[in-house]
């Protein structure tokens, strides 16, 4: 499920109750037909914004040590009744988080269950290959690197290679608590020398968000050989500013990354999955850090959005029109007011527009989003769907609050609701 809120209450988290997490038998707040639900909203709403390819639609915030069964494959076939390019995982890893009564965290390890999710993504995978759809790929997804073993990344390059080098995947160094977690237990090295040593870097891995690495402000230390590592083993960064702005965090910068020569893709995160936003706030954020006017240029963010992100998915056929090039293509109508008169169209693209601007959407030559509308889709339907899920999924959250607060106080409004008396 795409994460819709633009703010929870402070503290309270998407944690896991700890009877919840050790009871295999206790459903999951939703259900299989939550999930295809789900599943069909996130690939509309991608191509409805414009993006014709993603990666990863998931969230672990409530789940055990790897996605439902259901879910990757309802992702899988709602991007095939769409037209969506998709690059489809099965999330794993070995530590599952959970809170106790008193909101303290803890986490429980179980190797067995790592293994048991990468099994079920090396099924997803072979599962996804026999069907032969060129539109649909199957990848490796160890959701988040500090929550695996070192034997568990290992195995994973071991059978991405196997496999053919597929695709792998990770959220990497998001949070600040991450980052000083892993240097209280590694004071000699940083969390990418880490990863280095391990092996879990390379042309065909892509790091989601890898915020906290040496020479941001918040960790207090410096540059030392991070981006000069990263570049030079050819592993890609998925930035995805929105979703960390409104947390109040950042990357420090997408132009000190892009100039050290890494690989930029920009993902969304969050919702709106709004790939001209995340271009737009990620462009001002890092003039803001950087105090300048020239950094952050819509060029470098085009290019990191389009065949920066074809690169990291290995793909030099997609993002760019040359001949020879995959028909992928979004056009963006530029011609209302609210878009200004143009000078520069990328300027004005990234800079004025937004994902109601997207009028065609093409994928492999076939138009699946015409006049701003998903072909073969009620989009009416879809919403309604949508939002009774959603309300369910909040629901579930307030459930599971530790303190056991009122909606309002896990999901507060902007304004206090005052009901009839």
């Amino acid at each position: 499920m795409l994460r819709m809120d633009m703010k929870v209450g402070e503290g309270s988290g998407y944690c896991k109750p700890r009877s919840w997490v050790t009871n295999p038998d206790a459903p999951h707040i939703l259900s299989d037909e939550d999930f295809r639900v789900s599943s069909r909203f996130c690939v509309a709403t991608l191509l409805k914004g414009g993006s014709t390819t993603f990666a990863a639609v998931t969230t672990g915030a409530t789940k055990r040590w790897e996605d439902p069964s259901v879910e990757p494959y309802a992702l899988a076939e709602a991007s095939e009744e769409m037209g969506a390019r998709a690059w489809i995982s099965h999330l794993y890893r070995e530590a599952c988080d959970y809170t106790n009564g008193d909101g303290k965290r803890g986490e429980i390890w179980d190797r067995q269950k790592g293994q048991a999710g990468l099994d079920n993504a090396i099924k997803l995978i072979k599962n996804l290959q026999a069907k032969g759809n060129p539109l649909v790929t199957g990848f490796l997804f160890p959701s988040r690197t500090d929550k695996c073993s070192d034997e568990l990344l290992k195995e994973t390059i071991h059978q991405s290679k196997v496999l053919g080098d597929v695709h792998v995947r990770s959220h990497f160094s998001e949070h600040l608590q991450e980052f000083r977690d892993f240097r209280a237990k590694e004071p000699r090295r940083t969390m990418v020398e880490w990863l280095r040593d391990v092996g879990f870097l390379g042309p065909q891995v892509c790091l989601t968000h890898a915020i906290y690495i040496g020479g941001h402000s918040a960790t207090g230390e410096s540059p030392r050989d991070d981006l000069q590592i990263l570049a030079q083993s050819g592993t890609s960064i998925c930035h995805c500013p929105v979703v960390f702005a409104r947390g109040g965090s950042a990357l420090e910068t997408f132009s000190r990354y892009v100039n050290a020569g890494i690989n930029m893709g920009i993902g969304t995160d969050t919702f709106p999955p709004d790939l001209l936003e995340e271009m737009r706030v990620g462009a001002l954020i890092n003039k803001v850090i950087d105090r300048q006017r020239s950094v952050g240029s819509a060029r470098d963010f085009y290019n990191a959005a389009t065949i920066g992100g074809a690169r990291a998915l290995g793909r030099e056929d997609l993002g760019k029109l040359v001949v020879g090039a995959t028909s992928d293509i979004s056009i963006f109508n530029l011609s209302g007011l609210s878009s200004g008169p143009i000078d520069d169209p990328i300027r004005s693209l990234v800079h004025f527009a937004g994902r109601r601007e997207c009028h065609t959407v093409i994928v492999g030559g076939e138009i699946v989003v015409d006049d701003g509308q998903i072909l073969g889709v009620d989009e009416e339907r879809l919403s309604l769907q949508a939002g009774r899920t959603w309300t369910r999924y909040m629901k579930g959250l307030v459930d599971w609050d530790y303190a056991g607060r009122a909606t309002d106080i896990v999901f507060p409004t902007a304004f206090p609701i005052i009901g009839n008396k």
